[in-house]
């Protein structure tokens, strides 16, 4: 019962900042404060986790690694400028998240495996995939950073854990799969718009690109938000 009520008033929290961020981006005032927000969001996320008397179980200690990076990386992303270091945290944060379905990919199918090979495995893949998309870009013209590249690299991790977890939920019926889930899939509704708000950095865009840009920068928190949320309570017990 006492963790049913803090359950409550941790979304209830949340829905109030939620709503008072949101209300500063579309009308787009109050830079500042919406930033603070928004950082209180993520910061409330980690505090939920690591108070939690669910600390024993595995998954749930990559779960609060993960959400230790990711509260890192939007540190250095809403109030400096390390981009890099930024999203090369939260790849980190991802992989840990990679991590955690094995786990649960274990708990559900019953059969234990090798999670050292599956992950050095599962790397060298995302490694090899980034490098091929790299060099497309590259022969295309985009750019050539460090930053265009671990981006790639981010994004193909976070698509894995993404279709992993979709793939997961047809093999049970847990609860923490199914929340995690729909948090892999907003969180990548929010990268796709995230992409969008920084294209005009790699290519040349048209008018249409400034009600794009609009869209984008309010919807890119409008999906990130939730599915921190959602990623969290996928650590409560069943």
């Amino acid at each position: 019962m006492e963790s049913r009520y803090r359950r409550y008033a941790f979304l209830l929290v949340q829905l109030v900042l939620y709503l008072t961020f949101l209300s500063f981006d579309i009308r787009n005032t109050g830079v500042g404060i919406s930033t603070g927000v928004k950082f209180a969001v993520v910061v409330l996320c980690f505090l939920y986790v690591i108070t939690s008397n669910n600390t024993k179980s595995k998954d749930y200690i990559y779960l609060c690694l993960a959400i230790t990076f990711t509260v890192i990386s939007d540190c250095l992303i809403l109030y400096t400028e390390y981009y890099l270091y930024g999203v090369i945290t939260f790849t980190a944060a991802q992989q840990l998240h990679g991590i955690r379905l094995d786990i649960l990919r274990e708990r559900e199918e019953g059969n234990p495996i090798n999670r050292s090979r599956t992950l050095a495995l599962r790397l060298l893949s995302q490694i090899v995939l980034g490098t091929v998309v790299y060099a497309m870009l590259m022969l295309a013209g985009v750019g050539n950073d460090g930053l265009l590249a671990v981006s790639i690299l981010y994004f193909i991790s976070l698509c894995f854990n993404v279709i992993r977890s979709i793939m997961l939920c047809f093999h049970g019926k847990s609860r923490d799969i199914r929340l995690f889930a729909w948090g892999m899939v907003l969180f990548l509704l929010c990268d796709i718009n995230v992409g969008i708000f920084n294209l005009s950095g790699f290519i040349n865009v048209g008018p249409v690109y400034e009600v794009l840009y609009g869209i984008s920068s309010i919807s890119m928190w409008l999906f990130y938000a939730p599915s921190q949320v959602l990623i969290v309570l996928s650590g409560d017990s069943n």
